[in-house]
């Protein structure tokens, strides 16, 4: 059987759908209590994290989440431009957040998107831990 370039384009979306369902497990409706998520300490002791979940949406996105707390005057990493898009609400503390070059200082209940591939970072520039959520969104699996 022939295929035109215009069946192939159509078929690619749902490749690539597939290949994130085979690589991270469909989530399904599920409760994640604060208390049961693991703690992992960075190796210099400054920023704890739990992972809440990895696992693909049921329209094929990869979605991960985590809960993360930031020493006063660190920064998670670099500014940095990823392959995926990201949500970050601080819960608690002050962070200096960095979107495309232009900075802003930011306190609890704020929330930052960035879009796919945007240069991103932010720094715990308050005198307390910073305490926010991330989640990230991706088409497929790197």
């Amino acid at each position: 059987m022939n295929y035109s370039r215009r069946d192939l384009a159509a078929l690619l979306p749902l490749l690539a759908a597939n290949a994130v369902a085979q690589d991270k497990a469909v989530l399904q409706a599920k409760i994640y209590p604060f208390g049961d998520l693991v703690v992992r300490n960075s190796a210099n002791g400054t920023m704890k994290s739990r992972a809440v979940f990895d696992g693909a949406t049921t329209r094929g996105q990869r979605v991960t989440a985590h809960f993360s707390e930031l020493a006063p005057g660190q920064a998670p990493h670099p500014p940095a431009r990823q392959k995926h898009e990201e949500i970050i609400m601080l819960r608690e503390g002050t962070l200096e957040v960095t979107l495309n070059g232009v900075t802003s200082t930011i306190g609890p209940g704020s929330v930052i998107f960035v879009p796919y591939e945007n240069l991103a970072g932010w720094k715990n520039v308050g005198t307390t831990v910073a305490q926010y959520f991330v989640v990230s969104i991706e088409e497929h699996t790197a």
